[in-house]
Parts: C-alpha cells; sequence; structure tokens
C-alpha cells in the first residue's frame, strides 16, 4: 500500500471518529487506534469502505472498552 492510500484511509477514518490515535514508526509501518460507539454501515457504500480498511490493514483488532469499541488497525506501506 502506498503512504498515500494510508493517509487517504485515516483521512476517512477522523471523520468517523474524533477519537483516534496514531501510532507510526520509521520501518514504514502506522497502528492506528480508534474508540467508537458502534461500528455501522447503512448504505452499500459504506459497507464496501469498512471492507476496504479492514482489507488493507495488515492486522486488525475490535474490542469492547466500556460503553464503546476501540478498534486497532495495522497497515503497512513500501
Amino acid at each position: 500500500m502506498k503512504r498515500v492510500t494510508f493517509i487517504r484511509i485515516l483521512t476517512g477514518i477522523k471523520l468517523v471518529s474524533n477519537n483516534v490515535s496514531v501510532v507510526e514508526n520509521f520501518k514504514n509501518k502506522a497502528m492506528v487506534i480508534v474508540r467508537v460507539d458502534e461500528i455501522m454501515a447503512e448504505t452499500p457504500k459504506q459497507i464496501r469502505s469498512l471492507q476496504k480498511v479492514f482489507g488493507r490493514a495488515k492486522y486488525y483488532s475490535i474490542k469492547p472498552e466500556g460503553d464503546g469499541l476501540t478498534v486497532t488497525l495495522e497497515f503497512s506501506w513500501s
């Protein structure tokens, strides 16, 4: 994945949740942690977008935390 694609994905994630943490290291990898109340796709376009985000992630984890969810995504690019 190109870095530009990652930035585009990150921008889209930030539109969904204001609570986004990004940890980027020097080996062309980034870890994104998103805290949301729920993950919901109401339209086919939203479903495709979620599929693309999870499909491009090298690793993802969805865990309950209090009243919401914590989504951890790891991306790598060349």
